[in-house]
């Protein structure tokens, strides 16, 4: 990165104080920054751990400027520091992780029958299929597997090693970490003579546009129809997403969760780590589900609900308390029996 503290200012659509000329070259944690390291401190109550900061530029909440005045740098007062800081993250990835060049490398395989845009990138033993389109700008990376009429949205990135099968779908600037699995068959069997037959999985997945799915996370196909991840939806490492599951919009899904099949979740919902919700229910948009929280019902919008098995958060909370008193008040009504000749 090579900016001025003004070239910050006007990124962060902030004020400047100080040396404007100032040449910022990285961007570090408060403690950890240097004269020309770019910092931010969002919560203006953290004020006097700045001045001992030895951050060229720092980025402040706007109208917080009097809590700043010990710091020795340029300062940008901006409405928010952390946004304005990403911004400036963005363009120092651009020169530490610079996007692949566009080509096919020689050891990929690739249809003759695949349909690809312009400037996309094909990594090393990749496998693109028959009839699988790329659209422009898609960077496929290595040991990557795009099976037979898959499509690929605009600007799209598939990590080394992401497997989309057939006829599934991705949207335009959708990242697919390491090792995600795109439709693989979905988990559904029938026991009609005492043994376990596989109900054929003939649907697809559709993963819209702008979503994150982390590494190693699997997506199953839907039977007949579509399993779909919603525009904007942001998808941890680990996270199990069964056959025609229904994600909404700007949804967040963290680490380790599972959801079983048919469940639709609405706008806005954010699944903690580890939880897990059971099959064909609906969580409606908005409601949060906490960390290891066991869904067995379906929730309607705007709650928040924790526990073994979900309750509404603060009913949890004093069951939780409750449960550490349990021995004490064992003992007690042990005493109270005694007293009482039960």
């Amino acid at each position: 990165m090579k900016l001025t503290a003004a070239d910050i200012a006007k990124l962060a659509e902030g004020d400047l104080r100080g040396d404007g000329a100032l040449p910022i070259t990285g961007a570090a944690p408060l403690d950890k920054a240097g004269p020309a390291d770019l910092a931010f401190l969002a919560d203006p109550a953290r004020a006097a751990a700045a001045a001992g900061s030895k951050a060229g530029c720092l980025l402040v909440p706007r109208g917080s400027e009097e809590l700043f005045k010990d710091f020795p740098g340029t300062l940008v007062c901006t409405i928010n520091p952390k946004y304005a800081f990403m911004l400036a993250l963005r363009l120092v990835e651009k020169e530490k992780r610079p996007l692949p060049a566009p080509g096919v490398h020689p050891s990929a395989s690739v249809s003759s029958s695949a349909r690809l845009g312009k400037d996309i990138h094909i990594g090393p033993l990749a496998v693109v299929e028959d009839g699988a389109g790329l659209a422009d700008g898609a960077i496929i990376g290595a040991q990557c597997y795009v099976g037979r009429n898959v499509k690929i949205g605009r600007s799209t990135r598939l990590y080394p090693g992401v497997k989309i099968m057939d006829a599934c779908e991705i949207g335009a600037e959708v990242i697919l970490q390491a090792g995600v699995v795109i439709g693989s068959d979905g988990y559904g069997y029938t026991s009609p003579r005492g043994a376990h037959e596989k109900i054929p999985q003939l649907g697809k997945v559709i993963v819209e546009d702008r979503v994150e799915i982390g590494a190693n996370s699997a997506v199953d196909r839907a039977a007949l129809e579509a399993t779909v991840i919603g525009g904007g939806t942001k998808i941890d490492n680990l996270v199990h997403i069964a056959h025609n599951v229904r994600i909404g919009r700007r949804c967040l899904i963290m680490a380790g969760a599972g959801i079983a099949g048919s469940v639709v979740i609405g706008d806005n919902a954010i699944i903690g780590g580890q939880a897990g919700i059971s099959d064909h229910l609906t969580i409606g948009g908005n409601t949060v589900i906490m960390g290891r929280t066991g869904v067995m019902a379906s929730l309607g919008p705007d709650q928040i609900v924790f526990g073994h098995l979900a309750k509404p958060r603060l009913l949890a909370m004093k069951i939780e308390a409750l449960l550490s008193r349990l021995p004490e008040m064992h003992r007690t009504l042990n005493k109270i029996k005694k007293q009482l000749g039960i």
